[in-house]
C-alpha cells in the first residue's frame, strides 16, 4: 500500500494549495541562507521560529482539503485555522520531549569526558530518531482523527507500530526522493558554476582531500553562493510538497483500511463493520 499511497501523493500535486507548504519551506530556508551570507545570523532563530508556528496552519489546510476532497482556497483556509492547534500543541510537546531527552542524555556524558563524546553522539542521534520514527504522523492523526494532544501522539505511535513494516518502506521512499533530489541539484548547481570550480580540476588528489567546505565556498564566491542557495531552495520546494502529500495520503489510505476492518457483533453473533 505504500506504493499505492505514492500514486495517490503524485496525483494530489496537481492541486496548487498542495504545493503551499513546500513552497513556504523553500522561501524560508533562502531566506536564511541569505541572512547567514549575509552575516546576519541573528535573523536565523527569529525566522526557524516563525516557521515552525506557520507549518501547522499549512499542514491543517493540506490535511483537511484532503480529507474532504475539496482543493478550494476557502476549505484550505478554514482547515488550518480548524486545525491548528491541534497540530501545533503535540508538536510542542514532541519538541520539549527531544529537547528533555537530550539534555538528560548531556549531563551524565558530560561528566565522562570527551572520550564519551563520540558514543553519546550516536546515542543521541539514535533517540532523536527513535521519537521521530513513532511520532511522525502526529499530524495527519489530529486531523483525521481530531484527537487532544496526548491522543494525538499515542495514536501516532500506535499507527506506526501497527503499519511497522509499511512504514520503513514510507521511510525509504522519501530518502531515495530526497537523495534523487539533492543529487539532481547538486548536478544543476555543479553546472552553472562550472567557470568557478574548475581550478578544482587541476589540483592533486592530496590538495583535494585537504579542502574544507569554506574552501570551495570561497571559490565559488557571494554569487556561486546565492546560486547554490537558490537550487537548494528549489530542492526544498520539491521534496517537502512530495513528503507531505506522500505522508497524508499514505496515512488516509492505511486508516481507511482499518476503518474497513473494524466493526462489532451484535446479540445473534452477526458481524457489522462501522
Amino acid at each position: 500500500m505504500a506504493l499505492e499511497s505514492l500514486k495517490d501523493a503524485v496525483g494530489l500535486l496537481r492541486h496548487p494549495i498542495i504545493w503551499s507548504i513546500g513552497l513556504v519551506m523553500g522561501g524560508f530556508f533562502f531566506v536564511i541562507a541569505i541572512a547567514t551570507i549575509s552575516g546576519e545570523i541573528f535573523y536565523t532563530e527569529p525566522l526557524m521560529l516563525l516557521l515552525f508556528l506557520v507549518t501547522p496552519f499549512l499542514a491543517g489546510g493540506i490535511y483537511g482539503a484532503v480529507r474532504n476532497e475539496t482543493f478550494s482556497t476557502d476549505v484550505f483556509v478554514q482547515s488550518g485555522k480548524t486545525y491548528y492547534f491541534r497540530i501545533l500543541l503535540p508538536g510542542l510537546v514532541i519538541f520539549f520531549a527531544i529537547f528533555l531527552t537530550v539534555f538528560l542524555l548531556a549531563i551524565p556524558l558530560a561528566l565522562l569526558g570527551a572520550g564519551a563524546a563520540a558514543v553519546g553522539g550516536i546515542l543521541i542521534f539514535g533517540v532523536l530518531i527513535s521519537i521521530t520514527f513513532f511520532t511522525f504522523f502526529y499530524d495527519t492523526v489530529a486531523v483525521f482523527e481530531e484527537t487532544n494532544v496526548f491522543e494525538t501522539i499515542r495514536r501516532s505511535i500506535e499507527f506506526v507500530i501497527n503499519n511497522l513494516g509499511r512504514t520503513i518502506l514510507f521511510y525509504l521512499i522519501n530518502i531515495v526522493a530526497f537523495l534523487v533530489l539533492w543529487f539532481a541539484g547538486s548536478f544543476v548547481w555543479t553546472v552553472l558554476l562550472i567557470d568557478k570550480l574548475e581550478p578544482l580540476t587541476t589540483m592533486s588528489p592530496t590538495e583535494l582531500q585537504a579542502m574544507m567546505p569554506q574552501d570551495i565556498l570561497g571559490l565559488v564566491g557571494t554569487e556561486g553562493m546565492w546560486i547554490i542557495s537558490a537550487v537548494t531552495a528549489v530542492v526544498v520546494v520539491l521534496f517537502s510538497t512530495f513528503l507531505y502529500s506522500y505522508k497524508v495520503s499514505f496515512f488516509r489510505n492505511h486508516a481507511k483500511s482499518a476503518r474497513i476492518l473494524q466493526g462489532e457483533y451484535d446479540e445473534k453473533g452477526r458481524w457489522y463493520k462501522y
